[in-house]
């Protein structure tokens, strides 16, 4: 595999297209089949695709032939475009997954009686056929072939039966030397066929798919299709220099897995994430029909035509495919420049690179190649993240993408221009124009110490048309106390988490991620220092005071002030006068069910003994005790329930009052 600086080069070697002599029977009398379709040039996706082009020189009809792996036919099926400028497309044929059941369907004979002239010839009963062995020779009609019982060896031997010109019957046994010849030009042609698709089905995981054109005159035709490739993938060397500079080098890693060899190929990158989609073309789908069973000498009623129904259309998903060493003191030499910069182009969808010079890559090799190579900013700096629960921030650079275009995702190795190899980075897609902390060793030098206190106080409380409204604020202190053991000064960068409603404020405060707000802090060598972060979330409550209880309305009482107070003051007297007057209801509730209880025993004590004694005498007594108890706690209880509404309305009176 190799890059040339050379123009492209054809007529070297082509696997792509394979253009031989084939049976008459298998393409059109008067084909003109090209000599080769190269691979003229290569799009990868990081989406998954690759988009070939090839062309071939044609001169009037012709028929281009294209040999695709099986699992790419249903791609090349969905994708083809060919492009003939002074000719028509008539279609393409290919033999498709049944074409040998198709083929053996209309032949008396089967795949598996091709390799004997035995099974061969039981098969053409009533063909006339010339067939010699072991010195003689017949020739007529074929009346069958018999096999012998097995010998003491276990062999059989076949004997064919044959009816001649003259009327004979005459036999033939079969020995290895047999010899079979058709005599019917049809069936041998047919036989001729099968023998070919049979062949081509024992190598079932290549398709030559026939492209059939008419025009006229020489003219370049060229095809373009897409199907699935391995991603390419980016591989970075970021050399970490002073004066917050970086040396960022990206090499892309190829492959080919198409089946092919690349040729002079002019490869592009791209950075597109298509939608992908596939579909089983090449297969066979048959619908279902109902069986109707066969009806005779009656008429089966006619069903009454209820109408139709509109049938919806399913949305059709349409896509758009963007592709468009170590020296003195360890100290890193700066890498090699590419001998030559890709062209860089970036789209709304894609940032492609097309590689300055062909490619030669033969199927299944892998090529890596740089395509990104420049001076970018990267500032240092130690990040703590909490979450991590470590005391130590990591080491991390600010890359700024300061390139033509994204910059794709994939591993970084970071070496420091004065020890060498540092750590390695999972860096995401940057956009041109932005910037990304990227982490790739622990900082050791630098020491973190957190500690947060929360707070809680009720911040107000206004009465307003008979309801309480609170303000609740919580309010939470984080402190980061730093200190910096290293013989060089230290920019810390603190990732405080984001937390959903809470207000933020710090004077720290660098920048905002959607997930973590980042304090800045600079810190001289052997030099300490702290940042501080307050977090405040507002609560905000309305309470009915009509359905406030006693408890509730003495702690608000407590906390408020002013005319806010006053208000919570009359209503508390208010709700205390009420709460009395239920408690006395709850009272006499009680007593008037120990009356009825006492009632209802005297009742049953009196049914036992009767009235004509001294004792049920006394018993008469005491249950008219008893019903006059109860008719004076029931007299209270009305008097209770009418102070408890009168109660009820000065409290609906002075919360109406109220400011």
């Amino acid at each position: 595999m190799s890059v040339r600086d050379a123009a492209p080069r054809r007529g070297r070697r082509h696997t792509p297209l394979r253009l031989a002599v084939t049976l008459a029977a298998a393409w059109p009398m008067g084909a003109v089949l090209a000599e080769s379709l190269p691979v003229e040039a290569v799009t990868l996706s990081s989406g998954g695709l690759a988009e070939v082009q090839r062309h071939a020189t044609l001169d009037g009809d012709g028929t281009l032939l294209l040999e695709v792996p099986l699992e790419q036919v249903d791609d090349v099926l969905k994708s083809l475009v060919v492009r003939d400028p002074a000719g028509r497309l008539k279609g393409l044929s290919l033999d498709g997954l049944a074409t040998q059941e198709e083929t053996f369907r209309r032949l008396p004979f089967g795949p598996q009686d091709l390799g004997s002239v035995a099974r061969l010839a039981a098969t053409l009963q009533g063909v006339e056929v010339r067939v010699s062995a072991g010195g003689q020779r017949l020739e007529g009609l074929l009346l069958g072939v018999a096999m012998s019982k097995p010998d003491d060896e276990g062999r059989r031997v076949a004997t064919l039966s044959l009816l001649d010109e003259a009327g004979s019957v005459a036999t033939l046994r079969l020995g290895d030397d047999a010899r079979l010849e058709i005599l019917d030009a049809t069936l041998r042609e047919r036989l001729g066929q099968a023998a070919e698709v049979s062949g081509r089905a024992r190598t079932d995981q290549i398709r030559c798919i026939a492209i059939d054109l008419e025009g006229e005159g020489e003219r370049e035709v060229s095809l373009t299709y897409v199907v699935a490739a391995p991603v390419w993938k980016s591989a970075y060397r970021l050399l970490l220099e002073a004066e917050d500079r970086a040396r960022l080098q990206a090499w892309s890693v190829v492959e080919n897995a198409s089946g092919s060899d690349w040729d002079d190929v002019a490869l592009t990158l791209s950075s597109g994430a298509p939608v992908t989609l596939t579909q089983r073309l090449l297969e066979r789908y048959w619908p279902t029909r109902p069986e109707v069973p066969v009806s005779a000498d009656a008429t089966a009623p006619v069903r009454h035509d209820e109408g139709t129904i509109a049938e919806s259309r399913a949305a059709r998903l349409e896509s758009a495919m963007a592709f468009g060493a170590a020296a003195e003191d360890r100290a890193q030499v700066a890498p090699s420049a590419p001998a030559r910069r890709p062209e860089v182009r970036e789209s709304a969808t894609a940032a492609t690179w097309r590689l300055p010079v062909p490619v030669d890559l033969d199927a299944g090799r892998t090529l890596s190649l740089p395509y990104i190579d420049a001076e970018v900013p990267a500032r240092r700096v130690s990040l703590y993240q909490p979450e991590r629960g470590e005391r130590h921030p990591v080491a991390a650079v600010r890359l700024e993408n300061t390139t033509d275009a994204w910059l794709p995702p994939g591993l970084v190795t970071v070496y420091d221009a004065e020890v060498g190899h540092v750590g390695d980075v999972d860096l995401p897609g940057i956009p041109a124009g932005e910037s990304r902390l990227a982490s790739f060793a622990a900082d050791r030098q630098v020491r973190v110490v957190e500690s947060s206190r929360p707070e809680e106080r009720l911040e107000r409380m206004v009465i307003v048309d008979g309801a309480l409204r609170l303000t609740h604020v919580s309010r939470r202190l984080t402190r980061y106390a730093v200190e910096n053991d290293a013989r060089e000064a230290r920019e810390v960068l603190i990732e405080h988490p984001r937390r959903e409603g809470w207000e933020f404020a710090s004077e720290a405060l660098a920048e905002s991620t959607p997930s973590h707000h980042r304090l800045a802090l600079s810190l001289d060598a052997g030099e300490s220092g702290e940042v501080a972060a307050v977090e405040t979330l507002t609560r905000r409550q309305s309470v009915a005071l009509v359905d406030a209880g006693e408890a509730q309305l003495v702690q608000w009482r407590e906390a408020a002030e002013g005319k806010t107070a006053e208000g919570l003051e009359a209503v508390l007297e208010r709700r205390r006068a009420l709460a009395e007057v239920e408690r006395e209801l709850e009272r006499i509730a009680r007593e008037l069910g120990r009356a009825a209880e006492s009632q209802a025993r005297i009742r049953d004590n009196l049914a036992a003994v009767g009235t004509d004694n001294d004792l049920g005498q006394r018993y008469l007594g005491d249950l008219e005790a008893a019903e006059e108890r109860i008719a004076e706690l029931e007299d209270q209880r009305q008097h209770a329930e009418a102070e408890r509404e009168r109660r009820r309305e000065a409290l609906a009176e002075t919360l109406r009052k109220l400011p």
